[in-house]
């Protein structure tokens, strides 16, 4: 189950980077055989698609870069003849900002700001993977505190995330009561974010070597309060989702991916485990303990979004827990460490698979930066998902991965 996630290139000596079993492990390109998705990642710039068919009666059906229906500046060229789907090319470089060059010569505070720019929906678990390449690096150990708020804080992101992959799918499916309960859900997740760190998308909070304060007791309070009536409502709703008929056809048997399939492209996250491997890097974090991790085995839309309500409450119920825990610990102040000169990486599991940091710091200050994004696989996985497909069912497919341009664009 070894899958390459990134091409380390750094002073023309090419590294791989790969995760297996919830490890992810660097090592040198020289000793290994190139992987089925070598070229996807060395041209992860450039247009990431499907094998393009042409003939005299296809045409291209340009979707985006702004139309209803594509909420961030991309493009899909879908190649068609008609009502099936032939093939999928995805443009990703509108959305494009050079984020890692622009970190390099920064201090790694100053950087730190940039990893939370690089895609918003995910702009904590961006923030905690640099912060934890850092640390590695400069052998920062953070208080036990501070680890309950960084899981709080990427179990909040996961929870908004996936409330949205169902609500948009919801949309498509034109479950129009589903929608807008699910809508209301995810402006209450919105809000509980802005209790816990001052922002709605939790910019700003996690700093390197913790986060930058501790909640009082009124808001802890108020944020258990809010999470049990969200809990309550949405399992009933999910589970009232999965009594209609007319919903789960239009997912089942949709965007299929063979476990083989996930593999070769690289997929981690929801969407692998949607395809029947059970891999997750918080089975394998020290951050965390016991975690449940919902698996399934079609590999299809349904099978997504199955994975990601059945995440949603697990990571309720781990809130919740961390909460509770954070009342019990002394409210201790955290220490300033010393940033050290080296190189490292640092990993955690986003609400839509795996983001690693690659880092070297040289005098006080990043001299290269890596970021492995899911979303590249994410779309790579579109790409091959869609063809036999017809065009009603793209929304469904599209949105069952939980990707973003910006994200894949960095």
């Amino acid at each position: 189950m070894k899958k390459l996630l990134g091409i380390i290139d750094y002073k023309n000596d090419e590294e791989f980077i790969f995760q297996e079993n919830g490890n992810i492990n660097i090592v040198n390109a020289k000793n290994y055989v190139r992987p089925k998705n070598y070229y996807l990642i060395k041209n992860r710039n450039f247009i990431i698609g499907h094998k393009r068919v042409t003939g005299d009666t296809v045409f291209n059906f340009r979707y985006g870069p702004v139309t209803g229906g594509v909420a961030e500046a991309g493009v899909y060229n879908i190649y068609t003849s008609g009502e099936k789907i032939l093939s999928v090319e995805i443009d990703v470089s509108l959305k494009r900002r050079f984020i890692e060059e622009k970190m390099t010569g920064k201090p790694p505070n100053e950087a730190l700001t940039l990893s939370e720019a690089v895609c918003g929906n995910f702009a904590f678990s961006h923030s905690v993977a640099f912060s934890r390449a850092v640390e590695n690096i400069s052998c920062m150990e953070i208080s036990e505190i501070a680890k309950n708020y960084r899981i709080i804080g990427m179990e909040l992101e996961r929870i908004y995330n996936h409330f949205y992959v169902i609500c948009e799918l919801a949309k498509g499916a034109a479950q129009k009561v589903f929608t807008s309960h699910m809508q209301y859900l995810f402006e209450e997740c919105l809000r509980i974010n802005k209790i816990f760190s001052g922002s709605r998308h939790l910019i700003g909070f996690n700093k390197i070597g913790g986060v930058r304060e501790f909640l009082d007791k009124e808001k802890i309070d108020k944020i258990l309060n809010k999470l049990n009536e969200i809990e309550e409502k949405f399992k009933y709703l999910y589970e009232k989702s999965l009594e209609s008929g007319n919903y789960l056809d239009r997912l089942h048997n949709t965007g299929i991916l063979s476990k083989e399939k996930v593999l070769e492209i690289g997929i981690t996250g929801p969407s692998l485990r949607a395809s029947g491997i059970g891999e997750d890097l918080r089975m394998f974090d020290k951050y965390y303990e016991v975690i449940d991790i919902p698996v399934k085995e079609e590999g299809d839309s349904l099978s997504r979004m199955e994975v990601r309500g059945e995440e949603a409450v697990v990571s309720i119920d781990l809130i919740k827990s961390k909460l509770n825990d954070i009342l019990k610990l002394e409210m201790n102040g955290q220490l300033e460490n010393e940033i050290k000169d080296g190189k490292g990486f640092g990993a955690v599991e986003s609400p839509s698979g795996t983001i690693c940091y690659y880092i070297s710091i040289i005098n006080g200050k990043l001299d290269y930066c890596y970021i492995v994004t899911p979303s590249l696989f994410g779309f790579k996985a579109i790409a091959e998902s869609l063809p036999n497909q017809i065009f009603t069912d793209f929304v469904f497919t599209v949105e069952s991965f939980g990707v973003n341009f910006a994200d894949a664009a960095r």
